[in-house]
């Protein structure tokens, strides 16, 4: 078992890419939590095998709503209604992402992959989010945690 950091800039391509390769997805745990980030865990199979569990920790394009300082209710409800039915869905890691990696054959992958924000404004919106949220590195350890004691036992 090896822990690395992954630098990501666009969740969901990540994702199709590991699909694309053969790769599976299972979610696992999710939280939406007080600063208006995400956070989430995801194991990586391929026939069968269980090759990594992957941390991260994101915003989403309901974040540009926190992001603009509404202060009228009503409007930022609106702005959140607004952007569920646009269809628009892209998440941006906040931190790197931690995979703890059981199968070496995945790591090639993971040192190869490069993207780029998957809007004009992601880099903005992450500076942003770092900014109003000083502590945000230490945010994805606790869920770290979590997964490492559960393959402990």
């Amino acid at each position: 078992m090896k822990i690395i950091t992954l630098n990501v800039k666009n969740l969901d391509k990540l994702v199709k890419e590991l699909e694309s390769k053969g790769y599976s997805i299972e979610h696992g745990s999710h939280a939406v939590l007080l600063d208006h980030s995400e956070l989430t865990s995801f194991r990586v199979r391929k026939n069968g095998k269980e090759y990594g569990v992957f941390i991260i920790h994101y915003i989403t394009p309901y974040y540009r709503v926190e992001a603009s300082n509404i202060v009228d209710d009503e409007e930022y409800l609106r702005r959140l209604i607004e952007i569920r039915h646009s269809g628009e869905k892209w998440g941006i890691p906040v931190n790197p992402i931690y995979a703890i990696i059981f199968n070496d054959e995945i790591i090639n992958f993971l040192e190869n992959y490069n993207d780029d924000y998957p809007v004009k404004d992601g880099e903005e919106l992450v500076n942003v989010y770092r900014r109003r949220n000083p502590n945000y590195k230490s945010i994805p350890y606790t869920l770290l945690a979590k997964i490492l004691d559960e393959l402990r036992h």
